[in-house]
């Protein structure tokens, strides 16, 4: 069982035959021979019995500060499940970015999840789709329902 320690919002792993089992799996990122994991990541191991926390405080708790926490972590969860490696999409405006066989290759998606129920706005579906475009990977919005059934939609621009 790998060991991590819960700071704000990440948790750290510091035993290198951890961070070497980790990183070939391509989970979190390493900084000052230090692996530091985003929460959804930490607590997809933990779930999986992977990683248990040495201290610090409720991660579930720290974990939904974050907006939309639970679709986003449900899908994150379906997505690797599947066999994708996910990381975070945060400089592209989406949630993930997602990778079918390693890190070494360009991430093949964007994915932003949504709330079936929410309402948005068109303007918002036509910037990710150009962000998607410019940087030459598929949109794909994960609509997620009140039984949380998941619904991917590839989301394209089409220049006529």
């Amino acid at each position: 069982m790998i060991t991590g320690k819960l700071l704000e919002n990440r948790v750290v792993i510091e035993d290198k035959k951890s961070i070497d089992k980790l990183r070939n799996k391509a989970y979190g990122t390493l900084e000052d021979n230090k692996l530091y994991l985003g929460l959804i990541e930490a607590l997809y191991l933990i779930e999986k019995e992977k990683l248990e926390l040495s201290e610090g405080m409720d991660i579930l708790e720290a974990a939904r500060k974050e907006r939309e926490f639970d679709i986003k972590f449900l899908v994150y969860k379906d997505l690797r499940e599947r066999g994708l490696i996910v990381k975070t999409g945060f400089k592209y405006g989406t949630h993930f970015r997602v990778y079918r066989g390693s890190l070494e290759e360009h991430a093949e998606y964007l994915v932003h999840v949504m709330d079936e129920k929410d309402k948005f706005k068109g303007y918002d579906l036509i910037r990710t789709a150009r962000m998607a475009n410019t940087v030459n990977k598929k949109m794909i919005l994960a609509f997620v329902d009140m039984e949380n059934d998941i619904t991917y939609i590839e989301l394209k621009r089409v220049k006529l």
